[in-house]
């Protein structure tokens, strides 16, 4: 019998997988499936972009994250548990297929807490000044209606939503140049928030703030020519313990 030479092998397995990752006839499994759902945030009733889109969402129940990486991190975690808070979806799946058996790349993942706010956290704003205290008092009223454990950039639309009602102006992800012996150079770095032109606002959400983070924070206020900013932790229990003021 005549062998297959390795291009022709090469072709006929190439066909072989074509064939086996088209999608089958959703009439034949009776499973309805949609590709890059896109999944806006309900604040306060206001329907807000942050850009999140789901992988796959089976039976309009089950949000499906799909990835092909070496290892899992905690950020494809806290997509999926973002889209489930989000979505109000109790069960989520976040499959890598970058592994040797698939079983060993399922993670699922379950929403069922309740978010119960602290009830008093007016404290916060006292012996601040009047910027730094409305910011603060804003972003209490974010983490009040959505709480903790979702990707920071969720945190960001709800803050600048909080800005806007209270006629507070702002930048959002602004560009500036990097300096080098105080020349600007062909690079750009980026201030997640600026607020009246004068606090830049760093929004995070990882169970502490890391001393990275605190350095990335001051090396903006220095790139920026700013004297103060605020890093907020958004991914803790109360508001309180999530503030950090940075200066030069």
């Amino acid at each position: 019998m005549r062998q297959p030479t390795p291009s022709n092998a090469n072709a006929n397995g190439k066909k072989l997988l074509r064939r086996r990752l088209q999608p089958p006839n959703k009439a034949e499994i009776g499973i309805a499936s949609q590709r890059q759902v896109p999944l806006p945030l309900s604040y306060k009733g206001t329907r807000l972009d942050c850009g999140y889109r789901i992988d796959l969402l089976v039976e309009n129940c089950l949000p499906l994250e799909l990835k092909v990486v070496a290892q899992i991190l905690g950020i494809h975690e806290a997509q999926l548990m973002t889209y489930l808070r989000i979505g109000r979806f109790p069960l989520g799946l976040l499959i890598n297929f970058q592994v040797a058996v698939l079983k060993q790349g399922i993670i699922r993942k379950t929403e069922t807490r309740i978010w119960n706010p602290p009830a008093d956290t007016s404290n916060l704003t006292v012996g601040r000044d009047e910027l730094t205290g409305s910011v603060i008092q804003a972003a209490i009223e974010v983490h009040r209606h959505i709480g903790p454990g979702i990707l920071p950039g969720a945190y960001l639309a709800c803050l600048c939503h909080e800005l806007s009602q209270h006629n507070m102006p702002f930048e959002k992800e602004l560009k500036i140049p990097l300096l080098c012996d105080g020349e600007p150079l062909s690079c750009e770095t980026e201030v997640p928030l600026l607020i009246h032109r004068e606090l830049p606002v760093f929004p995070v959400s990882a169970d502490s703030i890391t001393p990275v983070q605190t350095a990335t924070a001051i090396s903006r206020l220095r790139q920026g020519g700013w004297k103060r900013g605020l890093i907020l932790n958004f991914n803790t229990s109360t508001m309180a313990a999530g503030i950090k003021r940075v200066s030069l």
